[in-house]
């Protein structure tokens, strides 16, 4: 019996031990600067839609190395809101555009960052021009949603981002009605 109570207590020393070891090493912890993002700039015009982006930056400011495993970029403009427009986002890695709008996995090293670039979609819905359509525009919500982990189990996170009426008329050139 002497035998059984000594192993209990090696295991829970050994385990305390692991907890406090880890403890002192820290873990990932990510930082992403949507009140930083670039101004948004407009990667095509054409007559019925544009697509605008702006580049966040994802900042480890942990101890430890965690990893992006999945980041994509939902656009909140419900129909019933406004009507006059479709809009499609996405997320996609600085220097590794993909056709497929495929997020894939990315390590950020401890105090190093990655930056993202969201990327918004704007389509005329009920007109085939796009400055018809945009003139009783509304402000654009966009969340940015990624998931990370690194030594604590997974979690998902979001941020936003707003792209405002007034800046989506001003790179497009145009007035709004309101």
């Amino acid at each position: 019996m002497e035998f059984l109570y000594g192993l209990i207590g090696i295991v829970i020393v050994l385990v305390l031990f692991v907890k406090l070891f880890l403890l002192r090493e820290g873990d990932a912890i990510i930082d992403v600067r949507t009140d930083a993002h670039t101004p948004f700039v407009v990667d095509e015009l054409t007559k019925d839609s544009v697509t605008v982006s702006t580049k966040v930056e994802f900042a480890n400011i942990g101890t430890q190395c965690g990893t992006i495993m999945d980041c994509y970029v939902r656009s909140l403009l419900p129909y019933e809101q406004f009507d006059g427009v479709k809009v499609e986002a996405k997320a996609e890695l600085d220097g590794a555009p993909r056709e497929d709008d495929y997020f894939e996995a990315v390590l950020i090293q401890r105090k190093e960052s990655i930056y993202v670039w969201v990327k918004i979609k704007i389509t005329a819905r009920k007109t085939a021009d796009l400055k018809e359509a945009l003139v009783d525009m509304v402000d654009l919500p966009v969340d940015l949603v990624y998931q990370y982990a690194a030594r604590k189990p997974w979690a998902i996170t979001k941020k936003r981002i707003v792209l405002k009426a007034e800046d989506i008329a001003k790179l497009v050139g145009v007035t709004l009605a309101k």
